[in-house]
């Protein structure tokens, strides 16, 4: 019995996919992730005759992506996914006394990419901007106005622009594994608790000690006096070698744990985050392309890739429903 793929022409599987990939879309970063990642997602037809064809759905210039610049209150901005990892928020403030006394003094999450007020990437120098500023934190880096009604759209269409600049036969780069340390949903108690528990501990190669280490907890103490902002930051008065406290190591480490536990549990949720395995990696380390060499594709002046539906015209819509409407008129064909 013939089929109808059978007897469609190359444009008519062309249109399909087109189709296709716009119900993948509307439907968030999974479901796009999980078709491009089929055989039909990493064909030339979707990698080149679609993503790389703008023009194509004769909508311009509804592909075009403005980057601009992103700042203001940290905590003004929503994470776009569900696990937030403590380690790799608050390793590189408390690893010395100089990291922790710069961030109260001035609490940045710089280089980060959002999308209006959503944090696409760098949600980890978010995070750890407001675990210690609080709402004084503040954001610096990009805005890329992606294409998309909401979140799920908006990172849909990350993915569409990272599947265009891999090319055909390319799987979409993920970091599936989950955090042991995520934070996210989790109340102050119960973060402080995870801060304490990895006392003396460095998972972060790039920062500059161990978690709260016995080196830096000493120097703040026998320098006492020349930290007023940390003890200000605390809402505690001042520990000192000589003052007779009795554990003076594990009071101060606890006061810290408290207060960045308290910033943290009030970080901003949004219930559209995905999984982390389906967010867009920007990264080269997982195989993905630099924000950076995909940003003249996106800012051209039709932009250069079709990461915003309709994938096709209306035209070419409109034919392809009437050759399915044709075919399966016709007896014997499914």
């Amino acid at each position: 019995m013939l089929k109808l793929k059978d007897l469609l022409t190359e444009e008519k599987s062309k249109e399909q996919l087109a189709l296709e990939l716009e119900k993948a879309f509307k439907a968030g970063p999974a479901a796009t992730r999980a078709f491009l990642d089929s055989p039909d997602g990493q064909s030339e037809l979707v990698r080149k005759d679609i993503l790389l064809a703008p023009e194509m759905d004769g909508m311009d210039p509804d592909d075009k992506v403005a980057v601009g610049t992103a700042s203001g209150a940290a905590v003004d901005f929503l994470p776009t996914q569900n696990e937030i990892d403590l380690m790799k928020s608050v390793a590189w403030p408390l690893g010395s006394v100089g990291n922790l006394t710069g961030a109260i003094a001035k609490a940045v999450a710089p280089g980060i990419v959002v999308s209006g007020n959503l944090v696409i990437d760098g949600h980890h120098r978010w995070s750890g901007a407001i675990a210690i500023g609080g709402d004084a934190a503040q954001v610096s880096g990009k805005d890329v106005q992606w294409p998309g009604k909401d979140a799920t759209e908006k990172l849909a269409a990350s993915q569409l622009a990272i599947a265009a600049k891999l090319g055909p036969g390319v799987t979409t780069p993920t970091q599936g594994k989950g955090f042991k340390t995520n934070i996210m949903g989790k109340g102050a108690g119960a973060i402080s608790q995870m801060i304490m528990a990895n006392i003396n501990k460095k998972t972060d190669p790039n920062a500059p000690g161990a978690l709260l280490n016995d080196k830096m907890i000493k120097n703040i103490i026998t320098g006492s006096d020349k930290f007023t902002a940390l003890w200000d930051w605390l809402g505690i008065e001042p520990l000192r070698q000589d003052d007779g406290v009795k554990n003076k190591f594990h009071k101060l480490r606890i006061a810290i744990a408290n207060k960045v536990a308290e910033n943290l549990a009030a970080l901003p949720s949004n219930p559209q985050a995905p999984e982390r395995k389906d967010m867009p990696q920007f990264d080269k380390t997982v195989g993905g392309p630099d924000l950076d060499s995909v940003t003249p594709d996106l800012t051209g002046k039709a932009g250069g890739f079709n990461i915003s539906p309709p994938f096709v015209k209306d035209g070419y819509k409109a034919k392809g429903k009437m050759l399915r409407e044709h075919f399966q008129r016709t007896a014997g064909i499914k």
